[in-house]
């Protein structure tokens, strides 16, 4: 708006400049040549004066000889048109004037005058003549250029005047354009010391009103927009916003640490490349609410896909990702553990079934009944103790663990449950370290020292040593570290052992009568005195296993 203003007082100012400009000169060029014309008739009058009063033409004539070619010249003329003297030429050589309109005029009216070429001094001339009392004509000239030299001459002061004109108009158009524009410019600032123009104060008001407005909505967007930003910037699940392209729009720190970093304005069928996800998005585009399972990272993912409508139309979607890999995993451990349940609890009870039934059918032969009936016994123990080990663990899944803590001697407890695993053919078991009180779960406790001493007997080597040895450390914590020299454990298999049912070796365990439950509960005793397990084992060299326990 500036700029136009500007320039259209500059085109308005310069015309009328140069106008102004031509219009002076014209009248000072005419008012030169006015004076210039009337010079000669004055000359032209003198000069008849002079001779009707019968001045010597040698004294006349003396005053208009010159050589300057701009200069005055003087013509004495006969009444028949014959030059009887003339300042510049010799008369022999020149035409007969009746002809001459200017000697016309002067011979019929007294004085005439013209203005056109002449052959003789080759320019523009300017002719005045006056009929004398004897009725010859004298005449005065003089070339037009001369008059014109004049305006010539105070041509280039015209020029440096319009210039200086100019300049001093830009400077004022540049001024006058602020002047008009700035109350303008501040009419959305309006306060006591603004000014305004009168006629566009309600239209200032109304704008400063809607500013404030404006200000406030704005505000109020800007808080609304920081809460919605820090809610879901601290969001554990993923929440990705996509337009009806599936660009990208705006992603949280937790989508973020998904997909990466450099998410927005980049389609989200790009980002992940799954056959799955893009038909989701594609569904969900299409205003249909999808939900599926992915996995990325090594985590599994619960995402639900939800259409954003403008209309009838879905624009856009949201998408929100639920790290589900915990749940995942515990689905997957209760189906293993369901599947590994109903094995375990399966093979004591068939053998039970079978040997019951044949038992009871009288098959079974008398010399084979108490055999038989060991067996049954042995594998019912069997099945009461992993149906205990289930519930110990179930209790732990739970958290319905009743807190029995009871102060007790902690080496005691391990001399009782090293001489209960001690028999002729076993492995040699050394209890070493120092003898302290703790205060924990003791019926835990003593599960807990049992598995590991247990475990470290049944995989141990012929002739093999068992180590247990217990320290209390500076933070309090108990140290109850179980070594054995037996048969170790493979690097593939040691992260797993820990896990429910799992075992090394399977056939093994078979026949020692393992559950593959006693090293997970070991760790949830552990865990449940807020302490830990530590594994340290190679193959053939022996295991060591280390639990803390928080006193």
């Amino acid at each position: 708006m500036k700029k136009r203003i500007y320039s259209s007082m500059i085109w308005l100012i310069v015309p009328c400049v140069l106008v102004l400009a031509v219009a002076l000169s014209l009248q000072f060029h005419k008012a030169a040549k006015d004076q210039e014309l009337s010079a000669v008739r004055d000359h032209a009058r003198i000069a008849a004066d002079l001779l009707n009063n019968g001045i010597p033409d040698d004294v006349l004539f003396s005053d208009y000889d010159s050589l300057d070619p701009e200069s005055l010249r003087m013509t004495l003329i006969a009444p028949d048109g014959s030059v009887v003297l003339d300042s510049r030429l010799f008369v022999d050589r020149m035409d007969n004037h009746a002809d001459r309109p200017e000697v016309v005029g002067a011979l019929n009216n007294g004085s005439g005058e013209a203005l056109r070429y002449s052959d003789t001094l080759f320019t523009e001339t300017y002719y005045y003549a006056l009929r004398l009392n004897d009725g010859s004509v004298v005449r005065v000239s003089r070339p037009v250029k001369g008059i014109t030299g004049v305006f010539a001459t105070s041509l280039p002061i015209a020029a440096v005047v319009t210039v200086l004109v100019l300049v001093i108009a830009n400077f004022a158009a540049r001024g006058l354009t602020g002047r008009i524009v700035n109350p303008l410019k501040n009419i959305g600032f309006i306060d006591g010391n603004t000014t305004v123009y009168e006629e566009l104060l309600p239209y200032a008001q109304r704008i400063a009103g809607q500013k404030r407005e404006i200000d406030e909505k704005l505000a109020e967007l800007s808080e609304r927009a920081g809460t919605i930003e820090a809610i879901t910037g601290n969001m554990d699940e993923g929440l990705i916003l996509i337009d009806s392209g599936a660009a990208v729009l705006t992603a949280n720190n937790s989508a973020r640490d998904i997909f990466g970093d450099k998410m927005e304005n980049r389609s989200i069928l790009h980002i992940y490349r799954d056959n799955e996800f893009h038909r989701a998005v594609r569904k969900c585009l299409d205003g249909e609410t999808v939900a599926i399972r992915m996995e990325r990272g090594g985590r599994v993912f619960s995402v639900s896909l939800s259409p954003v409508y403008s209309g009838e139309a879905a624009r856009g979607a949201v998408i929100l990702f639920q790290d589900a890999t915990e749940r995942f995993r515990a689905e997957k451990q209760r189906r293993e553990f369901s599947a590994n349940v109903s094995h375990e609890l399966k093979t004591p009870l068939t053998t039970i079934s079978a040997l019951s039934e044949m038992i009871g059918s009288g098959i079974a032969k008398e010399a084979d009944v108490k055999a038989f009936a060991d067996k049954i016994t042995e594998q019912a123990g069997r099945l009461l103790v992993l149906i205990d080990d289930i519930i110990r663990l179930s209790e732990f899944d739970e958290g319905s663990v009743a807190a029995d803590d009871t102060v007790f001697d902690l080496h005691g407890l391990a001399e009782k449950v090293i001489d209960a695993l001690r028999g002729d053919g076993k492995p040699e078991i050394h209890l070493t370290g120092e003898r302290f009180n703790i205060s924990a779960n003791r019926r835990m406790v003593d599960e807990l020292l049992y598995n590991l001493i247990d475990n470290a007997v049944k995989y141990n080597k012929d002739g093999g040593l068992v180590t247990v040895d217990l320290n209390r450390e500076e933070d309090g914590v108990c140290r109850i570290s179980v070594t054995d020299t037996g048969i170790g454990i493979p690097a593939e298999h040691q992260s797993r052992v820990f896990e429910r049912f799992y075992r090394v070796d399977k056939s093994r365990s078979k026949k020692t009568g393992g559950t593959g439950l006693g090293l997970s509960i070991v760790k949830h005793i552990a865990e449940y005195h807020g302490g830990s397990v530590e594994l340290q084992s190679a193959e053939g060299s022996g295991t060591t296993v280390t639990c803390y326990i928080r006193d």
